[in-house]
């Protein structure tokens, strides 16, 4: 299960971006809610990270990644945070409407993708939610903002992720 939430964020990763730089906040540091928060800061620094890999499309990944300014992601399986923070979503919602861009029903897993276009091609914001029937099962929560241009990628589409040890997961 933690393969397929994963999968989807990674998939959804180049459609989305984030504006909810202080509207989620309350998850941070919160114990039963685990938090990432990366800054532009953090993406100038990938995006100039010289790879070791020839591979264009990890080029392109980190090249991406640099139009990036924001992303937080909240994950938890406490029944109490999902319902939190899929309350926290839906105001989000009504205040900041977002195009919803994409919905995925799977197996219990509720994943819905939403966006705010800066221009034809332009991704300014973003958010995606994936919740699930399972109580074993986390709720994850990414958003992010910047300035992602589909034409970037579109050639990205058959990445396959960063090989590691075989023994990793």
């Amino acid at each position: 299960m933690k393969k397929f939430i994963i999968t989807a964020i990674l998939a959804a990763l180049p459609f989305v971006s984030f504006a909810q730089t202080t509207a989620f906040t309350k998850f941070e540091d919160v114990e039963g809610i685990q938090s990432i928060t990366m800054n532009k800061e953090m993406f100038e620094m990938v995006k100039n990270f010289e790879s070791s890999s020839t591979d264009e499309k990890t080029k392109g990944y980190m090249d991406l990644a640099g139009q990036l300014d924001n992303l937080k992601v909240y994950t938890t399986k406490e029944k109490k945070y999902k319902k939190q923070i899929k309350e926290a979503v839906s105001g989000y919602l009504k205040q900041n409407p977002l195009q919803e861009l994409m919905s995925i029903t799977d197996k219990g897993n509720k994943i819905k993708i939403y966006v705010k276009q800066g221009g034809e091609s332009i991704i300014k914001e973003g958010l995606v939610f994936i919740e699930n029937d399972n109580n074993k099962e986390d709720a994850v929560l990414l958003s992010f903002t910047g300035n992602l241009n589909l034409d970037d990628v579109k050639d990205l589409k058959n990445f396959k992720g960063f090989k590691g040890d075989k023994g990793s997961k």
